[in-house]
C-alpha cells in the first residue's frame, strides 16, 4: 500500500485567543502542577493547507521540532493546535513543523513555528478583547 502524501501547508499563524472553559481547567492544572502564575491566554497555532486531505485510515502525527503534538483539530482550512504557555514559543522558536506516519521517518513541511501575533499580554484598555476560538478559526 502506498502511503498518502502529507498535507501541504501554505501558512502558519499563531493567534492569541480568549480561553474556553476547557482551557481554564487546563490553566488550573498547570498552575497547580508548576506552582506558578500563568496568564490565561490560549494560543491557537493554525496550519493552513493547500487542500484538505481525503479521509484515510492512516493518520499523520504532527511534530514541532522533535516534540509530538498530541492533540490537534481540524478547521475549514486545515488543522490547529493550542499552546497554553508563552514559554513554548521561546523553547521552539524556529523549529520545523513536520509530519510522520511511523514516528521515525519525517516529512518536513518547509514551515517553522511562528511567534504569536497577539502578543504576550492582554490588550491595552480601550482596545478590542482577544478573539474567541471560533472567531480565530473563521477566516
Amino acid at each position: 500500500m502506498i502511503p498518502p502524501s502529507p498535507p501541504k501547508i501554505t501558512a502558519v499563524e499563531v493567534v492569541a485567543t480568549r480561553p474556553t472553559d476547557a482551557d481554564r481547567r487546563i490553566f488550573a492544572v498547570l498552575r497547580e502542577r508548576d506552582d506558578k502564575t500563568i496568564e490565561e491566554i490560549s494560543f491557537v497555532v493554525k496550519l493552513r493547507f493547500a487542500a484538505m486531505p481525503e479521509p484515510t485510515s492512516l493518520g499523520w502525527a504532527l511534530y514541532v521540532g522533535s516534540e509530538r503534538i498530541p492533540k490537534y483539530w481540524s478547521y475549514k482550512h486545515g488543522i490547529y493546535f493550542k499552546v497554553y504557555e508563552l514559554q513554548y514559543f521561546a523553547e521552539h522558536r524556529g523549529d520545523s513543523i513536520r509530519f510522520s506516519l511511523d514516528h521515525h521517518d519525517f516529512v518536513d513541511t518547509g514551515h517553522r513555528l511562528a511567534d504569536p501575533s497577539g502578543g504576550s499580554s492582554r490588550p491595552a484598555a480601550g482596545t478590542s478583547p482577544l478573539p474567541t476560538l471560533d472567531q480565530a478559526l473563521d477566516d
